[in-house]
């Protein structure tokens, strides 16, 4: 047992659960917290420009990096400022703890100068919350946290620091956390692969929980076994490489093709696997799956929430692919491909070429967006993490950008929230500065987290943030053009975004003709700083759809 103040008590438990990277913004209520802080030499605390960023940031690093992120805010306002990060964290499942500063224990609650009711904002948005009332307590509470943030189906976890806990004196034992595991029925396995034998047009729906278990091997030779056709949820993408004969790529309305949904819906089994069969894979709960669904996920809640579950299997992804390839490698199953798979592959080679059609290859003036993508996809490594903004330009990146190994493509999914991509494409560049990490966004979302390109140059995150400026907010100007027949307030004037890059140390570039994309991007990716490709694109492009599943999410909406 060691005596110790709450400070050092606090970093301590940072560093026992290998924490490198704190993003965060400093205040009074947590000056004690970084005074401690200062002298850790393992943590590197990175000060951003706004409490949003340093969320983001944390989410980044933790999608990037498959481990824990972590954030810290000041009290009140601060933290209200980061809300919308933890939200994002929440809504995509990424574990994020989150350190916020709060005011003095005999003081919480009595509404006094810099306090919010953070527990109670919070609570529908993070798995866990904590507020430290001894020092003695210190380290369960961390490592609870970063257990819960990780364990399960991941998330953002809370953890409040009042300001004078941190000067307080006690003593601290070591503590670990109680996992218990519950090993699988083989009864249920054995079923499960009858079920999946039996079955003349089954299709795999991949989701981000095979990425959090770590299962993309296991999916892989499960899928090559069965000879099964993969499809992903956004957040599953990287699950399944999109250049494996058996993928389908993505499916749902926020970037889909219709191939694989057309899948999924003419299917006599789903095996849904780390999914939720959300709104955005089902075009809002509309698509007629009428296929067996077996539905695999270490969340007993998802079990049909969204969808009609007709086998449930609780169980981590990894573990549940194990042992279903344990037993078919056991009794010697196989399967050769099917008419089925022949029909699919025809269906999908006919969709590739009507998508790398003449625009792909356009010299038109503004660029079109599919051209701009097709240079892209050409000139950066495989392995480049590609992070993508939200709004109009997403579904041109998820239809002509192919991921193909895992946590390469981060986005706020569930929430579409603006905002989050540069800064978390800047999270994603720490946790994995070896690799290149390519940020596509919108012009109206880059100006909403513009000043933490500042974070970018100080500690030298080399992202290339290649924006796809229409100046204008594209998703809803193209919604209310559609539905009301006008575009009131969607279009503004963007400023010179390439000399704002090198006003903060940055490089930059505008690129107006298709011919300037490649030297821009490749000076980009050589410049040894942050860098910025301003493109100007057609604003009248329109994206790839699935046309008849969006007419029925549109009636369904009216």
């Amino acid at each position: 047992m060691v005596t110790i103040k709450g400070n050092r008590a606090i970093v301590d438990a940072l560093v026992k659960n290998e924490t490198k990277y704190i993003f965060g913004i400093c205040g009074t209520s947590v000056a004690g917290f970084l005074s401690a802080l200062s002298t850790e030499e393992s943590i590197e605390y990175i000060i951003t420009r706004h409490e949003r960023g340093a969320g983001s940031m944390a989410d980044g690093y933790a999608r990037a990096s498959g481990t824990v992120g972590v954030c810290q805010m000041h009290s009140g306002a601060g933290t209200l400022n980061g809300m919308l990060s933890i939200v994002d964290a929440y809504r995509d499942s990424s574990p994020v703890v989150l350190l916020a500063g709060q005011v003095s224990r005999k003081l919480i609650g009595r509404e006094i100068f810099g306090e919010a009711k953070q527990f109670a904002v919070l609570e529908p948005y993070t798995k866990s919350r904590a507020r430290i009332e001894c020092v003695e307590d210190i380290p369960k509470i961390i490592n609870n946290a970063f257990y819960i943030a990780r364990s399960g189906r991941p998330g953002p976890v809370l953890v409040e620091m009042p300001e004078d806990i941190y000067l307080q004196g006690g003593e601290v034992n070591p503590y670990a956390v109680d996992v218990e595991t519950q090993p699988l029925s083989l009864s249920i396995i054995q079923d499960t692969i009858d079920r999946l034998l039996n079955a003349e047009r089954s299709v795999i729906l991949a989701g981000g929980g095979v990425l959090w278990a770590n299962a993309t091997e296991e999916l892989r030779s499960f899928a090559e076994m069965l000879q099964m056709p993969v499809t992903t949820t956004q957040n599953g993408r990287g699950s399944f490489p999109e250049d494996h004969p058996l993928s389908l790529g993505l499916s749902g309305w926020y970037g889909g093709n219709s191939v694989a949904d057309e899948a999924l819906e003419k299917s006599d089994i789903i095996f849904g696997i780390g999914c939720t069969f959300s709104s955005l894979t089902t075009y809002n709960f509309t698509a007629p799956l009428k296929g067996e669904i077996i539905h695999v996920n270490i969340d007993p809640s998802a079990l049909g929430r969204n969808a009609r579950c007709d086998y449930g299997i609780v169980g981590d992804a990894r573990e549940v692919l194990l042992e279903i390839i344990k037993t078919l490698d056991t009794k010697g199953v196989s399967r050769k491909t099917s008419t089925w798979l022949e029909k699919i592959s025809r269906k999908k080679n006919k969709w590739n070429k009507i998508l790398w059609g003449a625009d792909t290859k356009s010299e038109s003036v503004p660029v079109k967006p599919q051209r701009l993508i097709r240079d892209v996809r050409e000139i950066i490594p495989k392995s480049s993490i590609v992070v993508a903004g939200a709004g109009l330009h997403h579904l041109f990146i998820t239809n002509f950008m192919q991921t193909i190994y895992p946590r390469t493509f981060i986005s706020s999914i569930n929430l579409g929230s603006m905002g989050f991509a540069f800064p978390a494409a800047i999270g994603a560049k720490a946790a994995k500065p070896e690799e290149p990490v390519v940020c596509l966004i919108g012009d109206g979302d880059f100006m909403m987290s513009i000043q933490d390109l500042d974070t970018a140059v100080r500690y030298g995150f080399n992202v290339v943030t290649i924006i796809m400026n229409n100046n204008s907010y594209g998703a809803p100007k193209a919604f209310q053009k559609l539905t009301f027949g006008t575009d009131f307030g969607s279009d503004y004037q963007t400023p010179d975004l390439a000399k704002i890059a090198e006003d903060f140390g940055a490089r930059g570039w505008t690129v107006e003709k298709p011919a300037e994309i490649i030297d821009a991007l490749e000076s980009a990716l050589d410049c040894g700083k942050p860098a910025i490709i301003d493109v100007t694109i057609d604003p009248s492009s329109i994206p790839p759809l699935n046309v008849n599943a969006s007419l029925r999410l549109r009636q369904s909406s009216a």
